[in-house]
């Protein structure tokens, strides 16, 4: 496959998987376009590998902020298996409580957090085998008042 046609593809790939994961926090795309043992991570929540693991991350988002999601703010860049995304969203903590490593959400708390990150994904055989993002977890944790401003 031709390297352009190959970014191409990744690029569907990522998209669909932004779409569906944090567009619509739907946990069964995963089956469908990761790789068995996919390794997620993201430094608010840590790291998580293989399909179910991933599933429950974005179900206790979900379970935690039940109208939140995030969406994708630019165009997608490709270059080797890479593909990185830039993103924003959050939403309204209106679910069950939350322990985070600066303090924790007693259910509904009703907090609201907004912010923008960037996720590199990396996508191999068409499966999406590793998804990386960094976002400015201070805000977060200010903005659900965890911590002082």
């Amino acid at each position: 496959m031709a390297e352009s046609s190959r970014h191409q593809t990744n690029k569907k790939i990522v998209s669909r998987w932004w779409s569906e994961y944090w567009g619509k926090l739907n946990p069964d795309i995963v089956d469908e376009l990761a790789a068995a043992d996919i390794r997620w991570y993201y430094p608010l929540v840590g790291e998580v590998q293989g399909r179910e693991e991933v599933k429950k991350r974005i179900s206790g988002y979900k379970e935690r902020f039940p109208e939140g999601g995030f969406e994708l703010t630019d165009e997608l860049i490709a270059e080797g298996d890479r593909v990185v995304a830039l993103w924003e969203g959050g939403g309204t903590h209106t679910g069950r409580s939350w322990e985070l490593p600066l303090g924790s959400l007693p259910e509904a708390s009703g907090a609201e957090a907004q912010y923008a990150g960037t996720t590199v994904f990396t996508v191999q055989d068409g499966k999406i085998t590793e998804e990386y993002g960094q976002a400015d977890y201070l805000g977060v944790m200010q903005q659900l008042g965890l911590i002082e401003p």
